[in-house]
């Protein structure tokens, strides 16, 4: 049994081998050797005889494709028809890469002069800003005119701040022996008495002030930003309710002095409080006041603006600098980009320039046409002999690393 199987074995890959022999074998008895291409054989069927004279042994891969390489380039170097053709797909194709390129040194002075062009105008504009900084462009009065000012609307301020606070604690929460308006607007005890009633009621004699500072503010604020009727408009809705707020508080408190020292006292009307003296010293106190912080606290800020004007232009002069600077930077990434195009270019051109002038003019893809029917027969014979997976792998990498190097 072990005799027959063995038989049979030899038989089978006898078979196998027979199958790859070529009818240019018989015929041309003495070039059957693996590393010579009979003439009438095919590069593929090259590749098949030498995979099967190696039975398929990847090492002997490497060396195959060396001759087989050679082989070609003696054939297309012999071939004068070929090299005519070649040495016109070579003029042709160096002619196309001078195109190219030819259009990228275009582009790349377009972009030197954008480029140029930009570093011009954030050179001028640093001149600009140290001509600034090296004239005197403070306004004098403007400086003199804001410290004054700052220095009335902080009094002001704190006047505002005392009295708010002191009239909002007699309005609502002091006692109803009040004998005047002074005592009411100047209450000396209302934080203490206003803490001693509560944390709530110290916040909100503390907190008052600030609403009319915020309605201050406002006013400023709409005078800057707004324009036409609607401007005067929401200002005078401003002044409008704190007038009405003020007059409340004044009412609050003359009606207290009143019930205080009329001993006949009767209901207290709206007429009798307009009547009141103590009701226009709160009014005068407190509106009058808020008025003039407004006026001057505008008055402040639009000297500062006055005094600071140099600040604004350079703030200005800078921002464009620094998108003149990302504009560069844009610029400069697409130079770069070129000039890496162009050397590519070069290169090729160089390369095929060598090939041209060296007299061999190969066609590379020929070349590697050749070298893949070569190898596909290779393979052919590696499946038909069930060799392994990782053998064909090992096979394909050796021949990739070979085409890889073929310029």
């Amino acid at each position: 049994m072990e005799n027959n199987e063995k038989s049979t074995s030899g038989i089978n890959l006898a078979q196998i081998r027979n199958l790859f022999r070529t009818r240019s074998d018989d015929r041309e008895v003495g070039r059957t050797s693996a590393n010579i291409r009979n003439r009438q054989e095919t590069y593929h069927e090259w590749g098949v005889r030498w995979s099967g004279n190696a039975d398929g042994n990847v090492s002997a891969l490497n060396p195959a494709l060396q001759s087989c390489y050679s082989q070609n380039v003696t054939e297309q170097n012999d071939n004068i028809d070929l090299q005519r053709e070649n040495q016109i797909n070579i003029e042709s194709e160096i002619e196309r890469y001078r195109g190219k390129r030819n259009g990228e040194d275009i582009n790349l002075k377009s972009k030197e002069h954008e480029k140029k062009r930009l570093e011009e105008e954030a050179e001028d504009l640093r001149v600009k800003i140290d001509e600034i900084k090296s004239s005197d462009k403070t306004d004098i009065m403007a400086k003199v005119n804001f410290y004054i000012g700052l220095s009335i609307a902080v009094l002001l301020a704190i006047y505002l701040f005392v009295f708010y606070s002191s009239a909002s604690f007699s309005a609502f929460f002091g006692n109803d022996n009040i004998t005047g308006a002074g005592e009411a607007i100047l209450d000396s005890h209302c934080y203490s008495e206003a803490l001693d009633n509560g944390i709530g009621q110290l916040l909100f004699i503390l907190l008052m002030p600030v609403i009319f500072l915020g309605l201050g503010f406002l006013i400023h604020q709409f005078g800057e930003s707004e324009t036409g009727v609607s401007k005067y408009i929401k200002i005078g809705c401003l002044f409008l309710v704190t007038f009405i707020f003020d007059a409340l508080l004044a009412f609050e408190i003359s009606q207290k002095v009143y019930l205080t020292t009329d001993i006949d006292a009767t209901q207290y009307t709206v007429t009798m409080a307009i009547n009141s003296p103590d009701f226009w010293i709160v009014i005068f106190s407190g509106f009058v006041a808020y008025v003039i912080w407004g006026m001057v606290f505008d008055f402040t800020l639009q000297h500062f603006d006055k005094m600071n004007t140099h600040t604004k232009e350079i703030k200005v002069l800078e921002d464009k600098i620094k998108n003149k600077k990302v504009s560069l930077d844009e610029v400069m990434l697409q130079i770069n980009a070129i000039q890496l195009k162009i050397n590519e270019l070069d290169t090729k051109i160089s390369a095929l320039q060598t090939r041209f002038n060296s007299g061999s003019l190969i066609d590379t893809n020929v070349l590697r046409r050749a070298l893949s029917d070569f190898f596909n027969g290779w393979v052919a014979y590696m499946t038909l002999a069930a060799k392994p997976e990782t053998e064909k792998d090992r096979a394909t990498d050796v021949y990739n690393s070979f085409i890889a190097n073929i310029q």
